[in-house]
């Protein structure tokens, strides 16, 4: 008989699903739905949001980043302008680690708080419109980013078009 395989890896695909899930576990009665969903499309609009930020920013380095002869060439002004989006990313993703303290520790917690803390409408209409926002920024600019006819464009994170085209 052969040998089996080494085992997979155990999957880390569930994560997404299941801090949401745990969220809306907290929910008043009735509302778990509402939470599981605004939490999940919350989460899902992050990945276009933060593509075409990086698209708008990254176009404005030069040498430009999406220029493949820069990569060819690899000269030392490319290798910084490289450096210095490595170093933006990076940055980035540690600034967003300041958010961790506004999170409740435990779920008791996070209950106290939602016994305790005012209600008001307004904080689900910004939400909602935040949210609303987000999502359409990002259709927005990743879709003008894939047409050929705008994808020059430098707001969108182009090179600039040419006047004679």
């Amino acid at each position: 008989r052969p040998p089996r395989p080494p085992a997979a890896p155990a999957s880390t695909a569930p994560l997404p699903k299941a801090a949401p899930a745990k969220a809306a576990s907290a929910a008043s009665g009735g509302d778990e739905g509402v939470v599981y969903g605004l939490l999940t499309t919350t989460y899902n609009v992050g990945g276009p949001i933060a593509q075409a930020i990086s698209n708008q920013v990254f176009g404005l380095f030069t040498p430009a980043l999406s220029d493949p002869k820069n990569y060819v060439e690899d000269h030392y002004g490319f290798r910084r302008t490289v450096a210095w989006s490595f170093g933006l990313t990076y940055a980035m993703a540690f600034l967003s680690l300041l958010t961790l303290p506004l999170l409740p520790e435990q779920k008791a917690e996070a209950q106290e708080r939602k016994r305790t803390w005012e209600r008001r409408d307004c904080y689900a209409y910004a939400t909602v419109v935040l949210v609303g926002a987000g999502l359409a920024y990002s259709c927005t600019f990743d879709l003008l980013a894939v047409f050929p006819a705008t994808m020059c464009y430098r707001f969108v994170g182009g090179e600039g078009c040419d006047s004679d085209a």
